[in-house]
């Protein structure tokens, strides 16, 4: 894929994003509409029950929101809920959750988290499997140099750690790293609190990664995992660290 491909004009229209996440405000400024969305619990009986209550109690999923709805105005945004008080879901609300994104044919599917417990590394690796089937692009968050956070390291997965070097605009490569892209660390500001008290890390460079894919995608529908990384690679901020 060419790096000459011009983006300049493109909103992410018809592109589907699945931000798995804490739900999503869709009354918030920030967003302004959803395409739809699920949420995922345990039920008593431990077997995961999907619903319709994706509502955001927690704020981190609708601030990621945020970001692809200024970078990609015209994205069709998804949430899928897995976080209720606090930012940790079981590896089944996880798997339940990637497997909705796969089967609902998403472009994007967004997780700005991850796990280190290599128990889960075959049933994941299987779910990235399902997706690359599916036509889908997965992007996960991770901190640099992290071989053991699942799934950003797994191979063809889009690993994106957050840096304060990459500007709002920008994403960097860094071709010897596990995690090998570099986003913008910080969600849009808000009015009144200074940007330092609002949320920031690694979680939210994906988002950004998500948005520029979003745009990419719109104008090639069925770019692939490898032509999305090379994309990445041709268009980045070559100083990131």
């Amino acid at each position: 894929m060419q790096q000459s491909l011009d983006l300049s004009n493109a909103t992410g229209a018809g592109v589907r994003v699945a931000l798995i996440d804490s739900g999503i405000n869709a009354q918030h400024s920030h967003v302004g509409y959803l395409a739809g969305g699920v949420a995922f619990s345990v039920a008593a009986d431990s077997k995961v029950q999907e619903h319709g209550d994706y509502t955001d109690r927690i704020g981190h999923g609708t601030a990621l929101a945020g970001i692809l709805r200024a970078k990609a105005p015209q994205v069709e945004l998804y949430a899928v809920k897995i976080f209720t008080e606090r930012l940790a879901a079981s590896i089944l609300i996880l798997e339940a959750a990637l497997r909705w994104a796969v089967q609902q044919r998403m472009h994007i599917i967004n997780l700005s988290l991850g796990t280190a417990n290599a128990d889960h590394r075959a049933r994941l690796s299987d779910i990235v499997t399902q997706a690359h089937a599916a036509g889908a692009l997965l992007v996960a968050s991770s901190p640099p140099g992290r071989l053991d956070v699942l799934p950003a390291a797994l191979p063809g997965v889009i690993g994106v750690a957050g840096d304060d070097q990459c500007g709002w605009h920008e994403h960097g490569y860094v071709a010897d790293d596990p995690i090998p892209f570099r986003a913008h660390p910080c969600p849009r500001p808000l009015p009144g609190p200074a940007q330092a008290r609002n949320f920031r890390g690694h979680s939210f460079a994906s988002a950004h990664l998500s948005a520029w894919l979003a745009l990419l995608v719109e104008q090639r529908p069925n770019c692939t995992v490898r032509e999305a990384q090379e994309y990445l690679q041709q268009t980045s901020k070559r100083d990131a660290s």
